[in-house]
């Protein structure tokens, strides 16, 4: 199968490499100096050092939609918007995965809602989620993903082309589940690193994840997402690995806000979270962890004091 990936950050390239050993890669980087790069070296040092793409992967310049089978996005959810119009996706006609986990600032669509709201067909389009840090997948580490359609989608023709040695698809037709699952997971993974950064142990980062999948559930189902999809991969599989990983960003944001006091480089969950907190108060549920998250990425508040805060809420029944 000839497939083409739209992004060479850290997940992009990881793909590149893994799906080569069976299909036709092709790889494009946004920027020229990545593409320079790329060709010249074989290497990511800036998104994924260490690691030798196979040269079975080409790297190339302009986007040619016309022998494509499928195409990859790895392009963060706050970009997608507009290089999906710069790059005229609208014109491939085939099936469509995207790798970005995020609700868009603004529209709180998430990236398949996007891709749909530029004219994308709707069945066309798959989110693929799961707990995949790409520093471990590019060193075949045994990884489970889901990949996730509508009812009316086909993915039979193209799922085998996306599985390998050491890289298992599992299907599911809850596409919103699913994204929203992997979007949200990302704001409790920096509350897990605020929680380290305080110097808390694995009593907090156990509680912040149990409540975290609650709350996440809580606004899954406001959006018409099924109960079941939360105890998958796409949220429980990787909401455990993004807390508690040292590859993962958020959480590593969430240690460097108490430690460094680092309000300038955002992680995807603090975009999210900043998309989130505009509709908390129009709901008729809370989400505690969430609203601490951003009252200490947004606000600048004190993170012992909001973490205090936390825990002093009333008390009220598990859910």
């Amino acid at each position: 199968m000839k497939i083409l990936i739209l992004g060479a950050g850290a997940m992009g390239t990881a793909l590149a490499g893994i799906l080569s050993y069976n299909n036709s890669i092709q790889l494009w980087a946004r920027r020229q100096d990545a593409r320079n790069e790329l060709k010249k070296t074989r290497k990511n040092t800036t998104y994924l050092p260490g690691y030798s793409i196979p040269s079975e992967v080409e790297f190339v310049e302009t986007v040619n939609y016309r022998e494509t089978d499928l195409v990859i996005l790895a392009i963060p959810t706050q970009y997608l918007r507009n290089l999906v119009t710069e790059l005229h996706l609208v014109d491939f006609k085939g099936p469509i995965l995207n790798t970005a986990k995020g609700l868009e600032l603004g529209s709180l669509m998430t990236p398949c809602e996007i891709l749909h709201d530029l004219g994308l067909p709707n069945h066309n389009l798959f989110a693929f989620s799961g707990p995949t840090h790409a520093e471990e997948m590019c060193q075949n580490i045994p990884t489970s993903i889901v990949l996730a359609g509508l009812e009316t989608s086909q993915p039979n023709h193209f799922i085998n082309s996306i599985k390998g040695p050491a890289f298992r698809p599992y299907l599911c037709y809850d596409r919103i589940g699913v994204e929203l699952g992997g979007a949200l997971k990302n704001i409790i993974a920096i509350a897990c690193g605020i929680s380290e950064g305080l110097g808390y142990g694995m009593n907090t980062t156990a509680a912040i994840i149990t409540r975290g999948i609650s709350e996440i559930k809580r606004y899954g189902l406001y959006r018409g997402a099924k109960t079941e999809t939360f105890q998958g991969l796409s949220c429980l599989g990787d909401l455990v690995t993004t807390c508690c990983s040292p590859h993962s960003r958020n959480r590593s944001y969430g240690i460097s806000l108490v430690k460094h006091n680092n309000w300038s480089k955002l992680a995807e969950g603090a975009h999210t979270v900043k998309s989130l907190i505009s509709s908390l108060n129009t709901l008729e549920f809370d989400m505690p962890l969430s609203r601490a998250v951003y009252e200490i990425a947004w606000e600048k508040k004190d993170p012992f004091q909001v973490m205090k805060n936390l825990i002093n809420r009333p008390i009220k029944e598990e859910d």
